[in-house]
């Protein structure tokens, strides 16, 4: 090698080491790409400040995406507990002198979420439509974004794959949606078990 050759060696080789030390999160933050990812490298490689700082721009998008599914579960789950508090089982726990924040923990909250849980799963699409207009608003590159430039510049073999991603992703949790509610309800693990 020349001399030139060898400093551009030893150039390149101080840059790689450089990138390697300060990790993907240095990176990530100088485009401000993926906050979610910059929050797990940086818990990865133990750097709790940059962990910090990619959080807290997490909590908005996320309030942003989950505060209407929010609004709606908790009104179900309430509804649902108001039905089930006048059963005779929780009567009965009650009159067996088990305290109230097991009966409301155990016997009334338990078979309450199942109706939740039913519309959490629904809900997930309509997060997955919504996800595109907060990737618009706080300027964040993701899937339902690509989707939308995919379209708008009808690449098919794009739109595609994003349907292909999201339809798998929300089969994936509608699976374990039912695997949830069966463990909620014996009554559907029994049916299950006896082939109705």
């Amino acid at each position: 090698m020349t001399a030139s050759n060898t400093e551009v060696h030893r150039i390149m080789s101080s840059s790689m080491d450089h990138i390697t030390q300060t990790g993907v999160v240095a990176i990530m933050r100088a485009k401000h790409s993926d906050q979610l990812l910059a929050a797990a490298d940086a818990l990865l490689a133990g750097d709790f400040k940059v962990f910090v700082d990619a959080f807290k721009h997490l909590i908005m998008p996320a309030l942003a995406l989950a505060m209407g599914a929010m609004a709606q579960e908790a009104r179900i789950t309430r509804a649902s507990m108001s039905d089930n508090l006048s059963k005779d089982y929780i009567a009965s726990a009650r009159g067996m002198g088990i305290p109230e924040r097991l009966i409301m923990g155990r016997f009334l909250l338990k078979p309450s979420l199942i109706p939740t849980i039913s519309i959490l799963g629904l809900d997930f699409a309509s997060t997955l439509g919504n996800a595109f207009l907060v990737e618009l608003i706080f300027n964040w590159p993701g899937l339902s974004r690509y989707g939308m430039n995919a379209m708008l510049r009808k690449d098919l073999n794009a739109i595609s794959a994003v349907i292909l991603v999201l339809g798998v992703l929300f089969i994936v949790v509608n699976i374990l949606v039912d695997l949830i509610v069966a463990r909620l309800d014996p009554r559907i693990r029994l049916r299950a078990a006896r082939g109705e």
